[in-house]
């Protein structure tokens, strides 16, 4: 138990900002009229925010490994943090900018989209595109 009672008010900010601006008041000065009129800019109008949608792929253990040590490279050598969207974001712009070359070489391969529960013809087909994309690209 405290051994003297506590007598102080506590801290007001309202009745602070109310003195500060009394006693002030007497301070300020008003504005001196010139001959230019002073017109409040317009606020700037800015589109909505457009809707984001999250897109998502699967990694075994041993490439979310290589991938966290390719980012911590990457990481390194630019002396700055690099999130693995913004990666994606760039490949894929580079990627759809080389659209007419990708559909090009796309066109020379056969496609066939094997069963997801058959990982080798998966792997196969991931190759295939991955060699369509190395060619448009060079």
């Amino acid at each position: 138990m405290p051994k003297k009672r506590f007598e102080e008010r506590p801290y007001d900010p309202i009745s602070a900002d109310l003195v500060r601006d009394a006693t002030a008041g007497a301070r300020r000065q008003a504005p001196v009229a010139t001959g230019i009129a002073l017109v409040a800019p317009r606020p700037r109008e800015e589109p909505p925010p457009e809707g984001t949608i999250t897109k998502r792929f699967v990694l075994t253990r041993s490439e979310d490994a290589e991938l966290n040590a390719f980012l911590l490279r990457l990481q390194q050598a630019a002396r700055a943090k690099v999130p693995l969207g913004l990666i994606v974001r760039a490949a894929l712009s580079v990627v759809m900018g080389a659209e007419a070359e990708l559909c090009a070489a796309a066109g020379r391969q056969s496609f066939r989209l094997p069963s997801t529960h058959d990982r080798l013809a998966l792997g196969e087909f991931e190759d295939q595109w991955r060699t369509v994309i190395c060619s448009a690209l060079r």
